[in-house]
């Protein structure tokens, strides 16, 4: 894939141009043995993901450049702030108000 974009960029690079940084997002790769399902799946893991998830590792292992999934996120350095966080009330027990008689 990598190899495929280099080639690519290589035969539309302009001079003179400005150009920004981009990612490519490919959807529906699962690692190994794992598998996202909704409440009314009973799809086994997809055809060859073994050979898929082989290739990823070879793209990752070679130097050339880094391919990750999407829930992994972008950059582990970057954290979102949470100083302004609204509180959780419906995720979090502890964030339920409470309201109390006296």
């Amino acid at each position: 894939i990598i190899e495929a974009a280099m080639r690519s960029l290589d035969r539309i690079w302009l001079e003179d141009r400005r150009y920004m940084k981009a990612g490519i997002i490919l959807d529906d790769f699962t690692p190994n043995g794992v598998s996202q399902l909704n409440l009314f799946d009973d799809v086994q893991p997809r055809a060859n993901s073994a050979q898929l998830m082989t290739v990823l590792d070879g793209i990752n292992q070679s130097g050339l450049g880094n391919v990750w999934f999407a829930g992994q996120g972008v950059s582990t350095e970057w954290k979102m702030k949470r100083e302004m966080l609204s509180p959780a009330w419906t995720t979090r027990w502890d964030d339920i108000p409470v309201a109390r008689v006296l």
